[in-house]
């Protein structure tokens, strides 16, 4: 993706708001091709003239470009999306002056991913053969190349070499796999609550979701109309997810606060319980949030996902690179030993790596949640 399009900045103060495209077609690793691919991403703090205080971040599953600041609207079909949740960036108790990573001394970039649903290239975008949407006729992506397009715009900025490369959850992964693809142009990783391969219980998880759309009568093999989308089915399939990310003891007192809901989607049961109340309300603002389709883009990309092929890459990394990892104890959905696992890897091929467990009631969302946690850690590694 790299020649910058005309620059669509929105709220300076949110971070620059950019689409990035590329003058050939993007060619996926499952050998299809995408003409016009478009990324859209936003930067925070500024790329110093040696261009070596670069920062990419991956963001998590369901996450976006924005990960900083207040962004009222983003254009055209993506604001059908763009609800209150979407507002203020998804990493915005992170990312800032004097915050875990300083834009005062850092130049941060995050991109929406390919396959994604706020302005990248994506199963909602137009497809220039026919002149109209994807829908399910959008190519399965992997993480490979969800990588290789953010390279690419990374280049453009004539970066050399990314002073850090740090992705939360589903992020990290992506950050690994990064280093495994990019060696000798990253300098650091920060995997924070993620792992090294893929867990038979993530593998269960995600096809539970995966079943859960797609066996919505209005999935329609992906060709859904916009207003009449398989909404169901993406409530079931966050519910699945939602109960790895957030601990049962915090779970239970979200829950309280919940209005006990009617059950209005069945045709017999009523809830009785406000944990059931909980659920219902957070699927229902994630369906209007995000699109089924995109969804499962990721998801099939995450069962898809592994880097054995290119271990051997590892001996390209400089001698200077290093790693931090850290871990949640309360973890469910990446869970602690899986850390510790990924650890022992990088150290048993001779790589600086640093462990750091933080103790958090929150489970795995603790990760967007709790800066003050990860503010040294991240601080001293990045300063060491």
């Amino acid at each position: 993706m790299s020649q910058l399009l005309e620059d669509e900045t929105l709220n300076l103060y949110a971070g620059e708001y950019q689409l990035a495209t590329t003058k050939r077609p993007f060619l996926l690793e499952g050998g299809k091709k995408l003409t016009n691919g478009v990324l859209a991403y936003e930067t925070y703090g500024a790329l110093n003239s040696e261009k070596d205080n670069a920062i990419l971040v991956f963001h998590a599953l369901s996450g976006s470009q924005h990960a900083a600041g207040f962004r009222e609207s983003l254009s055209g079909s993506v604001d059908r999306l763009w609800t209150v949740e979407c507002k203020i960036g998804w990493w915005d108790k992170f990312i800032g002056k004097n915050k875990v990573i300083d834009t005062s001394k850092y130049f941060v970039i995050c991109v929406n991913y390919l396959g994604g649903c706020y302005g990248s290239t994506g199963p909602n975008s137009i497809n220039p053969d026919s002149g109209q949407k994807y829908m399910g006729s959008f190519p399965w992506i992997s993480f490979v190349d969800i990588v290789r397009s953010q390279m690419e715009l990374v280049e453009s900025f004539k970066i050399k070499s990314l002073f850090a490369i740090a992705g939360p959850s589903l992020g990290g992964l992506l950050a690994l796999t990064t280093t495994m693809l990019y060696p000798e142009k990253v300098q650091r990783i920060i995997s924070i609550a993620s792992g090294l391969t893929l867990q038979p219980l993530q593998i269960i998880h995600n096809y539970e979701q995966i079943k859960a759309i797609e066996s919505d009568s209005l999935f329609l093999d992906g060709n859904y109309k916009e207003d009449d989308t398989p909404r169901l089915g993406l409530e079931l399939a966050r519910m699945i997810g939602h109960k790895t990310y957030v601990s049962l003891s915090i779970m239970a007192e979200r829950a309280k606060k919940s209005l006990m809901d009617q059950g209005e989607d069945f045709s017999g049961y009523r809830i009785t319980h406000s944990m059931e109340s909980y659920f219902n309300y957070q699927a229902k603002k994630f369906s209007e949030r995000f699109d089924a389709n995109c969804y499962l883009r990721i998801i099939n990309a995450w069962q898809r996902y592994t880097l054995e092929a290119s271990f051997k890459n590892l001996r390209g990394l400089s001698s200077e690179f290093k790693a931090l990892i850290i871990s949640i104890d309360t973890d469910v959905c990446f869970y602690p030993n899986e850390q510790v696992e990924l650890h022992d890897f990088l150290c048993a091929n001779k790589i600086k790596s640093n462990l750091h467990k933080v103790h958090s009631d929150k489970g795995h969302d603790s990760f967007l949640l709790e800066p003050d946690l990860y503010h040294p850690i991240v601080t001293d590694f990045l300063e060491s």
